[in-house]
């Protein structure tokens, strides 16, 4: 050990052996005098514990006051003393031993209510704190450090009405805007928490009034607005934000906030705006803003200039999985099928396991389009061809055979139909798209002249969907064929609920009040007739129940 060193500590001990030895001599002079001896040895030995303690000799004090005490235990203010400098010590429980002594000699002293309070909050015992710092700033209005204490205590105990109504109150106390600019930023997020939105926003302008270019205040005010979607407002802050912010991170932080926002507004033209002004900040992430920047287009339409992007980034990047897939989608979305096919086979050739099965099927579901858009153009030959290619791609797809039971029944191969839109059923495990699935199934059954089959669809198809108006409507025609007005009357009303604009069910009730209520025909005829002047059968209907003598 360093000579000097134990020089130090053994001058230390030396003079620690010496002053408890004076002070010792002191104390037994003390308990032997008598009167005004008494007194004055109590004075001094009270003036050496304050030099102790404004010194921080706390240990040398600890040993004076407690032989001193153990003579003279009526002494409270050498024990104030002793307490205080337990709590500097760290000997909490110590203190607070100390500090019950004295409040059952002096129950509304102050200060030792406070030592007491400091030293439950170091031992975590919040509510015992609480009722003394309570105690404290009860008798002194004015007290900050009392007041900001319990404020504290009140969060740590989840009291955050408690601590929000001390924290108002010590702004009033506190005359620097700066320190009262701190506390608002406090209260603002107190409020958060309680969900009072309102406060918090009038505790963040009270701040911003003081600092209106600081930055984490202007940054939590926008994501508080972003909590109650108020979006424009949101953006006016980020706006704000872009004239005073120059630091890269942050930057990053508020063009990403105005291109998620715009896009959730659906303002895809500024989502690309900003994307592209994010792009020439430090530290962008280029690759995933060109990528956005792409779907933007595509979601605006102009699908060419998202493609040229993605073919772009598909070059570039060195896993490009998703991107080709997406500019697959792009091709798709332009119609260009055989350019999406071409590209999901470069990944096939490519893939693992896990994602060939994901390729396959979404070669499937090009094909299904495909074929679609074959048989909208009348191409019935070549839709069942591409239908056949999607089905070699995935077995157990149900649009398939629902497209395929669509391709039949347009051939009017109604048994066909039944076969193949009876397997989409089967495939349909999580009966996604039964409804239209049933209705095909209904519409083909009725073809076939199988009526009870027809109603069986029917009742499947309304148990999954009861307010499906094409299902209610085809209901209605069935009771309406076998002359049971009153269930086919409450089906097409149903349908018509459902599907305000079905003129078929308009035009097919309208019917069936010729008879029993002429005026409720004439105007749902009038009605069919708005929504279609070119509706002949209706004209001609109106004309006839309008010619007087007519029933």
């Amino acid at each position: 050990m360093n000579s000097s060193i134990v020089l130090i500590i053994v001058a230390f001990l030396i003079a620690a052996a010496a002053i408890y030895a004076l002070y010792s001599i002191i104390l037994f002079q003390g308990v032997s005098s008598k009167g005004e001896d008494l007194q004055l040895t109590t004075k001094k030995v009270l003036e050496q514990v304050e030099v102790l303690y404004e010194k921080g000799e706390y240990a040398i004090l600890e040993l004076l006051a407690t032989k001193y005490l153990d003579r003279v235990p009526s002494r409270i203010e050498v024990r104030i003393y002793l307490a205080k400098a337990y709590y500097e010590s760290k000997k909490y429980s110590q203190a607070i031993k100390q500090c019950n002594i004295i409040l059952k000699k002096r129950p509304y002293d102050v200060d030792t209510r406070e030592v007491l309070g400091k030293c439950y909050v170091k031992k975590h015992s919040y509510i015992k704190a609480i009722r003394e710092f309570n105690f404290v700033y009860d008798r002194n209005k004015k007290n900050k450090e009392a007041l900001q204490t319990l404020a504290e205590l009140y969060v740590e105990t989840d009291q955050l009405v408690m601590a929000i109504q001390s924290y108002g109150e010590l702004v009033q106390l506190l005359t620097s805007p700066t320190e009262q600019a701190d506390i608002q930023a406090i209260i603002a997020d107190l409020n958060e928490q309680i969900y009072d939105y309102a406060a918090a926003f009038e505790a963040y302008k009270a701040r911003l009034a003081v600092y209106p270019k600081d930055v984490d205040t202007n940054k939590k005010l926008v994501e508080l607005y972003v909590r109650i979607n108020n979006y424009n407002m949101a953006i006016e802050t980020l706006l704000l934000m872009l004239s005073f912010v120059t630091e890269s991170k942050m930057l990053l932080w508020i063009y990403d906030m105005l291109v998620d926002l715009y896009e959730t507004m659906g303002e895809y033209d500024k989502a690309i705006a900003y994307a592209e002004k994010m792009l020439d900040v430090q530290g962008s992430d280029k690759f995933n803003l060109r990528e956005k920047i792409a779907q933007f287009n595509l979601k605006l339409g102009n699908v060419d200039d998202g493609i040229l992007i993605l073919e772009d980034l598909t070059m570039l990047s060195q896993n490009a999985f998703d991107i080709t897939t997406e500019l697959a989608a792009a091709y798709i979305a332009r119609g260009d099928y055989q350019n999406a096919l071409d590209r999901y086979m470069v990944l096939l050739d490519k893939a693992g396991q896990k994602e060939a099965k994901q390729v396959n099927m979404l070669i499937c579901d090009l094909y299904v389009k495909w074929a679609t858009v074959a048989t909208n153009n009348g191409d019935l030959e070549r839709s069942m061809e591409l239908l056949e290619s999607a089905e070699r791609y995935n077995t157990i797809n149900p649009e398939v055979y629902y497209s395929k039971a669509n391709n039949k029944f347009l051939q009017k191969n109604y048994n066909g139909t039944v076969e193949s839109v009876s397997k989409a059923l089967e495939y349909d495990k999580e009966a996604q798209n039964s409804p239209k699935y049933l209705l095909l199934l209904a519409q083909a059954q009725h073809e076939l002249g199988n009526f009870f089959e027809e109603k069986k669809a029917l009742t499947d198809l309304l148990n999954v969907e009861p307010d499906n108006a094409e299902g209610l409507y085809r209901v209605g025609m069935m009771y309406a064929s076998q002359r049971n007005v009153k269930n086919a009357e409450e089906a097409f009303k149903k349908a018509i609920a459902s599907n305000p604009e079905m003129i078929q069910a308009k035009y097919n009730l309208a019917i069936l009040y010729e008879n029993s209520n002429k005026d409720k025909a004439k105007e749902l005829y009038l009605e069919v007739l708005e929504q279609d002047p070119t509706f002949v059968e209706a004209k001609n209907a109106l004309a006839d129940i309008s010619t007087p003598g007519s029933l």
